[in-house]
């Protein structure tokens, strides 16, 4: 189907919103026949088809979208249960689209037309629209859980911004607030004056019901540390300490969501038959980060298409008998971090010596790090496409010299 004839055909780009789309209809060489408008209902979607259809001259109609599993899920999957062609085209080729010639005002019109444009010109590296709800449900779920993570980041912020004011040495003996016995403290205790009548003993009871493995010095380690550094009443102690208390439960509720989304995210994992977990350094999150925006690994004949999606595979530049790949900068920025993410942890030798090897490999061939990062990214995309396209479980290969 990729092998396709441009001139018996038509072409529509989409630009999608919430509430309406707008459509350019336009030749095989990107020249517009007509605008459409229309609204974001599936009451809406037959009649824009008829409208189409009408003006495509009995040409085969191919239809592009930029976001397939969100504002054009409804459409895509109309039309592609319609036996229509349905292309998922890069927002990014979309934008370079835009920028080509003289004419740099952007309109929903122009957009669109940038998307049939696209459409044209890249339909061999695009990807098939294969909405399907588990993929929306993992982007979903994992969009939650880093808007969360977000959250606890800027909480953890905020709090450590009071506890400096209420506890400058609380580094003394909390180094960080990520453990249940500092939470758990500073909940009790968000300001040093309630502790001016607790005993070292006394404390230590405390501090066990929030861990009961807590070092035994930990209670005098605190009591010291606020003594040595004493601290300075003041008003409005009780509005600030609730303050404290207030992000501690916000932090803990947040972790616990979290936690759940984690569940929620490696069950819909297993649905996919994606084993890419048993891949050295590939998490639940990096998983379902590669899953959300692969989607179908079918919608991809070959690994250098997933590449391309990515924006790993070089962009060749050639003009006369000079030639030259230069690095492309065009795909998933997403998927392109879940790939250098993995490929970070790949390269050092206790992970993958394989990896590791390959990469020292492109060092010695004159590579800068970049480079070589590269082409560690790109095997990669081969080792993950065949694991997804075949949905077996991941062995790592054995250096033949390696020692027992």
């Amino acid at each position: 189907m990729n092998q396709l004839d441009r001139t018996k055909c038509v072409f529509v780009g989409i630009d999608l919103h919430k509430n309406n789309h707008v459509a350019v209809l336009t030749d095989c060489f990107g020249d517009k026949i007509k605008t459409f408008n229309l609204k974001n209902a599936f009451s809406a979607f037959p009649a824009f088809v008829e409208q189409v259809q009408k003006k495509s001259d009995g040409k085969e109609i191919v239809f592009g979208l930029e976001d397939v599993n969100f504002y054009g899920r409804s459409l895509a999957r109309y039309l592609l249960d319609s036996d229509f062609i349905v292309k998922e085209v890069n927002s990014s080729y979309t934008k370079k689209q835009r920028s080509i010639g003289t004419n740099h005002n952007k309109s929903d019109e122009l957009d669109a037309l940038a998307v049939a444009k696209t459409l044209i010109f890249e339909y061999k590296h695009l990807p098939f629209a294969n909405p399907q709800d588990v993929y929306l449900a993992i982007k979903q779920t994992l969009n939650t859980r880093n808007n969360y993570v977000q959250m606890t980041a800027n909480i953890k912020m905020s709090l450590q911004n009071i506890l400096v004011h209420h506890y400058p040495m609380h580094k003394e003996f909390f180094k960080d607030l990520e453990s249940k016995t500092a939470k758990g403290f500073f909940k009790k205790y968000p300001s040093p004056n309630l502790l001016e009548a607790v005993t070292e003993r006394e404390l230590m009871e405390e501090l066990k019901k929030f861990n009961k493995s807590v070092p035994k010095k930990k209670a005098k380690e605190i009591l010291e540390a606020v003594d040595s550094n004493g601290w300075n009443k003041t008003d409005y102690q009780k509005e600030q300490n609730e303050s404290v208390i207030s992000f501690i439960n916000s932090l803990e509720h947040l972790e616990s969501q979290i936690g759940s989304l984690d569940i929620t995210l490696d069950t819909l994992i297993e649905v996919t038959g994606y084993p890419l977990k048993t891949i050295n350094g590939i998490d639940t999150v990096l998983a379902a980060t590669f899953i959300a925006n692969i989607g179908d690994v079918n919608r991809f004949p070959k690994a250098n298409k997933l590449a391309k999606l990515a924006g790993i595979a070089p962009l060749e530049h050639s003009s006369g008998e000079s030639q030259r790949n230069h690095s492309n900068k065009l795909g998933n920025r997403e998927l392109n971090k879940a790939f250098y993410s993995l490929a970070l942890t790949q390269i050092r030798k206790n992970m993958n010596p394989i990896m590791y090897e390959y990469y020292q490999s492109k060092i010695k061939e004159g590579r800068k790090k970049k480079q070589a990062m590269v082409y560690v990214e790109r095997r990669l995309v081969n080792i993950v496409f065949s694991i997804m396209k075949n949905k077996t479980p991941y062995r790592q290969p054995v250096l033949e010299n390696e020692s027992a």
